[in-house]
């Protein structure tokens, strides 16, 4: 609940940008006023809501929007093999796993008179600030207070890795840790989250718990695909039943990060043409015919935007509030909160230089103010022979993974020379 004078609100949408979108967290808002009606999303979209034009009816999964028949005959099963759905894929820009339902996509509200998704953030191009450092105080800052307001409110679990956004909140966490603990999955593959997480537990007496990973049995998993209503799956769907000690906790992640690390420029430049299918290759995504009309409605209306301000709406939009939150009512006895999730600390982010913001500066600025020690530790790598094996391994596990990475780089680079070739 808030306190505001509404008798002199003329613009609503500045009104809920600071009143509404200075609160961290998860949240829907429902607007009733002015002879407006409309739902908004938080940040992200971290509580994620499907709704049905035709039938005017909106909740928070397909499922509960649905009578069971309904969910059967609806379902699109050859879109949802197209998106690898099946495997570790989603549906993006407001696609569901059945026909007629959309899923409210974050920075846009839903109209409940005619039913139809705004956009109403951002309202013009991301403006690079003058003063980074201002910037990263902001950020750090907003994501204390976070962690502070919970750590008052119950127990606080925070995800420990060796990546880059849990050595941020660990970094934000400094003068909380004897309030929290710190947890890590031990899952197939995470061999070297648990080696650095236990090397940051000891170097620096983090309460630090690896839990045994425990691989969903077949009636969890369907009954995870039916909560999701069928619209993502991935590594959380077999090992969430690793969580299941965070029950009752407050359990705090590093979704969100990525938008200050630049996550799908690939080597782009502000000046780079960037189409609709671009997008789509780089989040991976088929070129299916409902996804290529779904992401070009999503595009078209960014011409303003430049190459970096496009590609960093899409990972915020059709990656992190379609596959990110998707699974966001998945898992009921525990509050799931990222602290990097904020308008706040988006802002921040998106207008930092694009120069500190590429191999991870943001992160790193953001940990030399708070922690700076916590540096000594590699991000993401042993920091030794390892390393080198590594790479080989992955390409060796996952052949297909590793040539699409090479065709997407290859590609940002063939596009860049075409663009610098004189037009005749």
């Amino acid at each position: 609940m808030f306190d505001a004078d509404l008798s002199d609100v003329r613009d609503i949408d500045r009104f809920l940008e600071l009143q509404i979108y200075r609160f961290a967290g998860r949240f829907l808002f429902i607007l009733d006023m002015l002879g407006q009606r409309r739902i908004y999303l938080d940040a992200n979209g971290s509580k994620s809501l499907v709704y049905d034009a035709a039938e005017r009816a909106a909740a928070a999964t397909t499922s509960l929007l649905l009578s069971p028949e309904d969910y059967r005959e609806r379902f699109q099963a050859d879109l949802y093999h197209a998106c690898g759905v099946d495997r570790d894929g989603w549906f993006t820009a407001g696609l569901t796993a059945h026909r007629g339902v959309r899923r409210l996509l974050c920075n846009h509200y839903l109209d409940l008179d005619s039913w139809k998704a705004v956009r109403h953030w951002p309202t013009g191009q991301f403006e690079e600030s003058a003063n980074p450092e201002e910037e990263i105080a902001t950020i750090t800052e907003q994501v204390k207070r976070t962690i502070r307001a919970l750590t008052n409110s119950g127990s606080v679990s925070v995800a420990l890795t060796a990546g880059n956004e849990t050595r941020l909140l660990l970094a934000c966490c400094r003068d909380l840790l004897p309030k929290v603990t710190f947890v890590t999955v031990a899952a197939p593959g995470a061999a070297l989250e648990v080696v650095r997480a236990r090397e940051l537990a000891s170097q620096f007496g983090l309460n630090h718990h690896v839990l045994p990973y425990v691989r969903a049995n077949p009636s969890q998993a369907e009954l995870w695909e039916r909560r999701t209503s069928h619209c993502v799956t991935g590594t959380n769907k077999t090992m969430h039943p690793s969580v299941a000690p965070l029950d009752g906790k407050v359990f705090l992640g590093g979704l969100g990060g990525e938008i200050g690390r630049g996550f799908l420029w690939l080597g782009s430049e502000r000046s780079d043409a960037i189409a609709a299918v671009d997008i789509i290759d780089r989040l991976k995504l088929p070129r299916h015919l409902d996804v290529l009309a779904a992401v070009k409605d999503w595009f078209d209306p960014l011409a303003h935007h430049d190459a970096l301000g496009k590609l960093d709406l899409a990972y915020l939009e059709l990656r992190m509030s379609c596959w990110g939150f998707a699974d966001s009512y998945v898992l009921p006895k525990q509050l799931e909160i990222h602290p990097l999730v904020s308008r706040r600390i988006y802002s921040a982010m998106l207008s930092l230089p694009a120069e500190m913001r590429r191999n991870n500066g943001m992160t790193t600025a953001c940990i030399k103010r708070e922690w700076p020690e916590l540096l000594s530790l590699p991000i993401n790598r042993y920091g030794d022979l390892r390393d080198k094996l590594s790479p080989i391994g992955r390409a060796v596990a996952n052949p297909r993974s590793a040539m699409r990475k090479m065709r997407q780089l290859g590609l940002v680079a063939l596009s860049r020379g075409l663009a610098r070739l004189p037009k005749f």
